[in-house]
Formats: structure tokens, sequence, C-alpha cells
């Protein structure tokens, strides 16, 4: 922890092996505690990177010091980064005078020290009375290793992130700025973790945070809030849209949070059809539900928001919806359920003769579409969902058949449609693939590799 724009982030990664913090020129770019699990010579630890502390009467401002003052609380030994080249500044003597009163363990760490040369300036800070400084350049790497060893006791082995392997599910928030995301995480672990403000773009780095309920392990991860390509300026606002989108790419089930008073807007739609594309399992909360008049009841009032979905994001219809609010904590354990339910749906396997059966039968059920006096006939379908991640990925269809060019889109649509009935795909994408039918998939064998293909033809 430390002021403002010294370095706290560029050691965080430093510490942690790899770029984890979200870093800039700009200062301020870290507000909520972000935190990581690593091991230190084989010794475990979780590093927990706070924002910049500034004692300030601005509300927003004392809301992020209050919220990192939160977090110094329940950590065991605190660094405080300083400015070695600076030297000490007045806000710098009353953060170390509010960590005194803690009674912890605390180090002091000169950042920006480059050189040996410069390393007597480090040594002017021992005048806060905390002990000796440790002089350090997280930016070239200098004087990393040493503080290892004295945080650790031992000359460390490795100090890699290790989270457990999969220990939690992994549901990701995503939406546009300012619906209410953190407010969300908040209220679903029941504690302020996250800053919350008025103004839009308060979250600028992808938090995780782990937590339990009924006995089951979430990873809640909050990202910045999507705004659309014309409002991002260069530099920190595509980095934090990055992030955004890579939190999506390693999420179980994906939670769409939607403003139920303003409406969809364009950027949710665009949010929607990245979720679609990448093909992650999703839910839609439609949240600050609260603002909705209150008069018709709840059914009507879902109907609504199914029609909504169904008519702005068709290609989001499969989501489960779920009406709530932040706020108020209305249908918090309804959202952890469904979210619950959709993975485990995503992770039930299909098998190809059940596939094949199904598809056989839907024919029959509606003649495929033709052309020319010629109809699809649908000879083959093979699941090509990888079995060892198939809680989150798409459902992905191949489908062999004797002219992909008569598939028109309603008929795909029923398919989905039918399939959806037939198997457990709750909130899960459909991706399909038409491949024209050769060799022995006509004669309604499974397709062999194209090696063994040739082998066999031959």
């Amino acid at each position: 922890m430390g002021r403002p724009n010294v370095g706290k982030s560029t050691l965080f990664n430093r510490l942690c092996g790899k770029e984890i913090a979200l870093t800039d020129r700009e200062p301020g770019v870290t507000r909520d505690p972000l935190s990581v699990r690593v091991r230190f010579g084989g010794k475990p630890a979780v590093l927990i990177d706070t924002g910049g502390v500034v004692f300030s009467r601005e509300e927003k401002e004392r809301t992020l010091t209050d919220l990192t003052l939160a977090t110094l609380r329940q950590a065991t030994d605190l660094l405080l980064v300083l400015d070695g080249r600076s030297g000490l500044t007045p806000l710098d003597r009353e953060i170390a005078g509010h960590l005194r009163k803690l009674g912890k363990k605390v180090w002091v760490i000169a950042n920006k020290i480059d050189q040996e040369d410069l390393d007597p300036l480090a040594g002017e800070l021992s005048e806060l009375g905390l002990g000796e400084p440790i002089p350090i350049s997280a930016a070239h790497n200098r004087g990393i290793r040493p503080l290892r060893e004295r945080l650790t006791g031992e000359n460390p082995v490795s100090a890699s992130p290790a989270l457990p392997e999969e220990p939690a599910r992994r549901l990701a928030l995503l939406g546009r700025p300012n619906v209410g995301k953190s407010t969300l995480v908040n209220a679903l672990i029941g504690e302020s973790r996250l800053l919350v403000a008025p103004e839009p773009g308060t979250t600028h780095d992808a938090i995780d945070i782990e937590f339990e309920w009924r006995k089951k392990r979430f990873l809640l991860i909050d990202t910045a809030g999507l705004a659309p390509r014309h409002k991002q300026r260069e530099g920190l606002a595509s980095k934090t849209a990055g992030r955004s989108l890579h939190a999506l790419a390693r999420a179980h089930v994906v939670i769409l949070v939607l403003d139920s008073h303003s409406g969809i807007t364009r950027q949710d739609k665009k949010i929607a059809g990245w979720i679609q594309r990448i093909g992650r399992p999703c839910v839609i909360a439609f949240n600050k539900w609260d603002l909705l008049p209150q008069s018709a009841e709840e059914k009507q009032t879902q109907a609504l928001l199914a029609n909504a979905v169904k008519s702005d994001l068709p290609f989001l219809s499969f989501a489960p919806i779920v009406p709530l609010s932040a706020r108020n904590g209305t249908n918090l354990d309804r959202l952890l359920e469904t979210s619950l339910r959709v993975d485990e749906e995503a992770g039930r396997a299909v098998s190809t003769g059940a596939l094949n059966r199904f598809f056989q039968k839907a024919q029959r059920r509606l003649s495929p579409p033709g052309s020319g006096g010629r109809h699809l006939k649908i000879y083959y379908a093979v699941n090509e969902a990888p079995r060892d991640s198939s809680a989150a990925s798409p459902f992905r269809l191949r489908l062999f058949v004797n002219d992909p060019r008569l598939l028109i889109e309603s008929y795909e649509r029923f398919l989905e449609s039918q399939i959806r009935k037939e198997f457990p795909l709750l909130g899960r994408p459909v991706h399909w693939s038409w491949k024209k039918a050769e060799g022995s998939v006509l004669s309604g064998k499974r397709p062999l590799p194209s090696q063994r293909r040739k082998k066999f033809l031959s």
C-alpha cells in the first residue's frame, strides 16, 4: 500500500511473477483490492494490491481510502511502498501514522532506486521509524529477489501464482458501465469489498473474489464496464476492455448484467454478441428491478423481460433470466442457484448415438428445406465440444450433409429449439458447423480421420 503512483501495482506484478494488476502512467488506476495466491519458497501467501491512499474530503476518494484501510486490517504484513527518489511527503507520513496504529509488521519499500549509487536515498526514509527501508526498482527488477527472501526468511525456490486447481466455479460479471456489477458483487459476498460510486467507470481492472455459498465455492470476477468503442480513449481504456474480455474467456458461466430501468441498449447488444461468439454459458441478470413499477405480478414482469430479450437479444434467448436488485438483495440466491444449474448442465456429456437418433427424428418431424427438387439430408452429427473443458465451452455441433447450400436459417433455428428440448443445454450456446459429407459418411458410418479414411478407401 501507499500513496498513488509510487509503483505498488508494478511491484505486485513482480512478486506474482506475471502481469496481473493493471498498470499505467496515469495515477489512481488501481481502485479495488486485487488479490492473488502465490508461493514463496514453498510457502503459500496471498498478495493484495490496494488503491492509492489519499486523505481527502471528496466522497469518492474517501470511500477508496476507507476500502484500502479495511483491507489492511485483514492482512498480516504490510508493505509500505514509497518513492525513494522523491523522498518523504506529508502524505507518506500521514499514512505511516495510520499503519503504526494497526500494530502489524510493516516493511518499508523504497521503490524507484534503479542504481546502487542511489541506495543512500532509501536511507532517508528510515526516519518514519518503521524499520530499515529496502531499496528496490520494481520497473527494472532490481532488489526483488532479496525482498522475497526477507519476506519469507529463506531463499525462495519459486514465486509463481498458484490458485488451487479449479477449486471454485468462475462466474464473470459483464455489462456496460454503471449497471451495478460491483454493487452486485458486494451484495453476493455480504461485504463492501469493491468500490461503488454513482459515476460510471469506477472499476478499472478485473477483480477476482472467492467466496462460499451453501458449501459451494465460487470465484466472482468483477469486470470494468465495457463502454462503446468511440468512448474509449487510447491506453487505459483499451487495457480495461481487454481485461474484461479475458475474464469472459476464462469464466465457467458469464452473468450479463443489464439495467431493468434504462432497458437494453446498443452496447448491451454488442456485449451479448461477444458472449455468444466466444460461447460461454450465460445467465442474464436484470438489475435495479426495484426501480420498475411494482403493480404487475412477478410472473408478468418476468414475461416482459423475456420478451425484451427475445426482441433485442435474440442470440441470447437461450439464457435464463433473473430479475434482481443488488441494492435490496432481492433474488440473489436465485441468481446463484441458476448459475450453478447452468454450469452443471454444461458439464453433462451428450453421446454421439443420442445426437444422431435425435436428428433422424427431427427430420421426420419437419422435412428439411430443398431447392430445385433436391432436399437437405443430414447423414451424421458429431459433438465437437472438448470433453476436458465442456463446462466452459459452447455445444459445438458438426453436421455432415449432402449439400450445405440447401440449409436455410429458419431450419437451423427449428433444430436448435428442438435440441434444447431434448438435451440439457440451459444457458449454453449452440455453435453449428455444416460440412459436405464424403466417403464413409454416405454409408451411414462415422467419419474417419483423414489419414485413416485414405487408407480405408484405398
